[in-house]
């Protein structure tokens, strides 16, 4: 009878263990689960935010650079309209930035080719731009013959420890204006 009483308090002690450390994981399951959510719906937020600025950029151009080491910006840029002599042109350029790269500024200096006018600031300067960021702007030219011409882009980027530039080339074919 002894043996048969130690069998049940060790059986209920065994039960009462398992259905204690059941609810501990049910807990820990749950919070485990809430955090994989949250993870999961930042990421899908991350990556809505992604989508957004690729999709915006999905119909801008690489600017041409001769060198092919990566770059901590690159340059990409796109014309509403093709390029008429004697008319007006907006170029809009956006320049992206490496994911994660702590920049202190920006510089872009732009230099027209014989038979193109830059109508905007020769120089622009973006100063402390958030890690990751796309800068926009956008630049006005005229060109003044037919052909193709060349809008020369350098941009120098200074950071912490270091500072580099590139160079860059947009091609532009000017055509005749509309009589």
């Amino acid at each position: 009878m002894v043996r048969t009483r130690v069998a049940g308090w060790a059986g209920a002690l065994l039960a009462a263990g398992l259905l204690t450390g059941c609810g501990h994981g049910a807990d820990s399951a749950r919070a485990e689960h809430e955090a994989h959510e949250q993870a999961r719906s930042g990421a899908e937020r991350d990556a809505s935010a992604a989508a957004a600025v690729t999709a915006e950029d999905a119909d801008m151009v690489s600017a041409v650079s001769g060198v092919t080491t990566a770059s901590p910006v690159g340059l990409k840029f796109k014309l509403r309209e093709p390029p008429r002599v004697g008319l007006p042109l907006r170029l809009e350029l956006a320049l992206n930035q490496e994911a994660g790269l702590d920049i202190d500024s920006i510089t872009v200096t732009f230099q027209p080719s014989d038979g193109l006018v830059l109508q905007s600031d020769r120089i622009v300067q973006f100063r402390a731009p958030p890690p990751g960021a796309t800068q926009r702007l956008v630049v006005t030219l005229r060109p003044l013959q037919e052909g193709l011409l060349n809008l020369g882009a350098t941009v120098l980027v200074d950071a912490a420890s270091s500072s580099m530039s590139r160079s860059y080339a947009i091609p532009l074919i000017a055509v005749p204006a509309p009589q």
